[in-house]
């Protein structure tokens, strides 16, 4: 990336970059049931709202919202449940606990219950960077994680990258 971290933690965009940010992620379910409980899953359970949908049938798809961060659902794919070079993608929540036991509640895998962390930050240095996070399993097999800012119990990690 070509960006700087100034003292004040704004990230400046250098003139040659030409993307502004992430539009969305698309997700293939692979059939049309599974689109219908994906759907359940981020509209329903977490809370996402649906910005428009199309198509019908095999061809249906949806574009679902949430605060400006956007997923594309299609209805039927060619897809299995470890492609491509994605390992996860995060929602920012200010309650990962909660997220994470309505997502076990309603019988999806949860693979790593919240957990605090702060991390020792090479740039800014000697900065230190609190953070709590989970990891679920989606309806389509994605994995999810559910992250906070700055949100510690007492017991945390310290990790150095």
């Amino acid at each position: 990336l070509n960006l700087e971290i100034t003292d004040d933690w704004k990230v400046q965009k250098k003139d040659n970059v030409v993307i502004k940010a992430i539009h969305h992620v698309a997700l293939r379910c692979h059939n049309e049931e599974n689109y219908r409980e994906t759907l359940k899953f981020y509209r329903d359970l977490l809370g996402m709202k649906v910005k428009c949908s199309w198509g019908e049938g095999p061809y249906a798809a949806t574009m679902l919202e949430l605060d400006g961060s956007m997923m594309e659902i299609f209805a039927t794919g060619a897809c299995s449940t470890r492609t491509g070079s994605i390992n996860h993608f995060a929602f920012s929540t200010d309650d990962p606990d909660s997220c994470t036991e309505k997502v076990k509640k309603a019988g999806y895998p949860v693979i790593s219950k919240p957990s605090d962390v702060t991390l020792l930050l090479s740039e800014p240095p000697n900065t230190y960077y609190p953070l709590r996070f989970s990891y679920c399993i989606g309806p389509v097999g994605e994995i999810i994680e559910f992250f906070c800012d700055g949100n510690l119990s007492k017991k945390n990690t310290k990790w150095t990258f």
